[in-house]
């Protein structure tokens, strides 16, 4: 039955939504749910893994998650109408792939804020940049090891601070803001 579900909404290229006439893909596969998200799963996994364990490409390991998930949250919204299950199901997804490599990610994804925040950036928005923190901020909630990524983000900050290299000090603040809210802290 996986395969008969996979190939409504299957191609070469991935996952892509269901656009069928006015009814999303629950009501197509009514009473196939726990197959179809056992199928969703393991594509997450199996591409997720291909992007995060691949440490040739970890210059552009956090964009393609960034990528990544923003078209998983188009196929839950589109295809399965934000469903619970299925929600749940790339959320527990998405935090098994990310957490492949330990403290990899973390590591990677505060380079990425680094690279963002700095002074060369200047070219970005105010409103890109917050939408590119929010975006990261989805990544780091996935994140076991919260400590490693706080270590890193220090480092990074004092530096950016120190030689004057911040792209903009409400950009720091509001990052700041953010990490508080998500941390408790």
């Amino acid at each position: 039955m996986v395969s008969l579900i996979c190939a409504g909404i299957y191609d070469a290229d991935g996952w892509t939504p269901y656009r069928g006439p006015s009814e999303d893909v629950l009501t197509v596969f009514k009473g196939q749910c726990k197959s179809l998200r056992q199928a969703i799963s393991s594509y997450i996994r199996r591409t997720g893994q291909s992007i995060v364990m691949d440490e040739e490409k970890d210059k552009d390991m956090v964009s393609s998650l960034l990528e990544f998930k923003a078209s998983l949250d188009s196929i839950l919204e589109e295809s399965f109408s934000k469903n619970e299950a299925f929600c749940n199901t790339i959320k527990d997804s998405f935090e098994h792939l990310i957490n492949l490599r330990q403290n990899r990610p973390a590591e990677l994804i505060t380079k990425f804020l680094d690279e963002k925040l700095r002074d060369g950036n200047k070219g970005t928005s105010e409103e890109e940049l917050e939408g590119t923190l929010d975006k990261v901020l989805v990544l780091f909630r996935f994140i076991q090891g919260n400590d490693v990524f706080e270590a890193f983000y220090k480092k990074d900050l004092a530096k950016r601070l120190l030689l004057g290299k911040s792209a903009s000090i409400d950009a720091e603040k509001s990052m700041i803001s953010k990490l508080k809210t998500e941390c408790g802290n």
